[in-house]
């Protein structure tokens, strides 16, 4: 008899054990969910000469769930604004603070741009006026196949690298006016599994009065796509000589694992490159840091 009651006494522990485990009892949700932040940055871009501002209205953060539909996430504040000039060369700034979001796997971001406020540039020769910047109107979408799923006890950071020196467009009127058009480049990352690649470039060899130019490219291997089986441009970066030998610098956020290529020109007013090197996916973990010339100046 007391073998029988202690059975009933465990199967009522088993059970409410497992109520509570599923979330049940307490009207949880028994699909769960996972924390999720975003955070916002860009490279040291090539921008028009002279370019020391450029702000970007958000207006609201979507994602889209698999088999489900969206969901909008929250800003710092709305709407928020964010000068991505101030951040670059590995540092971010908060997009969508850390927020709870029902496990699934989520296939896209669309980042919404505020239609009042939209987009500014500004210039050190008149740092008393702001240039608009036009955006087209549909969402702002990050690259194609990147998809995450929040997953309990284990923190999502995502990276937004917001690419402007391919996303920037000036156009001349003919008559030296210059309008400004943002179509928006963006890359996407896990904070914790994004690559770097360093460089170094020596004193003697920048050309004096100029920035060497340096191009990464990404392998494309989907013969299926436009510029599969080939290399297309993934983004640039400027580097200013430093005063300092030699001048080194950082491509932060990289997508790991996969093949990249990275052109230096060292006089951007003349065709070609100086120098260029491939890395192969596998030497670019995730979290891992390639030196390019194996550290040495170029």
């Amino acid at each position: 008899m007391k073998v029988h009651k202690l059975f009933i006494y465990l199967l009522i522990a088993a059970s409410f054990f497992m109520i509570t485990a599923c979330g049940g009892g307490g009207g949880g949700d028994s699909t769960g969910s996972g924390e999720v932040a975003m955070s916002i940055t860009d490279a040291k871009p090539l921008l028009p000469d002279g370019a020391t501002n450029l702000w970007v209205t958000f207006k609201e953060v979507l994602v889209h769930k698999s088999g489900g539909g969206w969901k909008s996430l929250p800003l710092p504040e709305t709407p928020y604004t964010i000068d991505l000039l101030q951040f670059y060369d590995g540092e971010t700034t908060e997009l969508v603070p850390p927020v709870l979001l029902e496990y699934g796997k989520y296939t896209q971001i669309r980042l919404v741009i505020d239609e009042e406020e939209g987009a500014w540039i500004r210039f050190d020769n008149d740092d008393t006026k702001k240039y608009p910047v036009e955006i087209p109107p549909e969402h702002l979408k990050t690259d194609k196949n990147f998809t995450f799923d929040p997953i309990d006890q284990s923190a999502v950071d995502i990276i937004i690298d917001f690419d402007l020196s391919r996303s920037l467009v000036v156009t001349d009127d003919g008559s030296g006016t210059l309008s400004y058009k943002l179509k928006p480049v963006l890359h996407i990352v896990y904070a914790s599994e994004a690559a770097t690649i360093n460089g170094k470039i020596a004193q003697g060899s920048f050309v004096d009065g100029k920035n060497a130019r340096v191009t990464v490219l990404l392998y494309n291997p989907d013969p299926a796509s436009p510029g599969g089986g080939e290399y297309e441009e993934y983004t640039k970066v400027e580097v200013s000589e430093s005063g300092t030998d030699p001048t080194g610098f950082s491509i932060y956020w990289l997508v790991p694992n996969r093949d990249y290529r990275v052109e230096i020109d060292l006089d951007p007013d003349s065709d070609g490159f100086d120098y260029d090197e491939d890395i192969d996916a596998n030497d670019l973990e995730p979290g891992e840091v390639w030196y390019l010339n194996s550290d040495i100046p170029i």
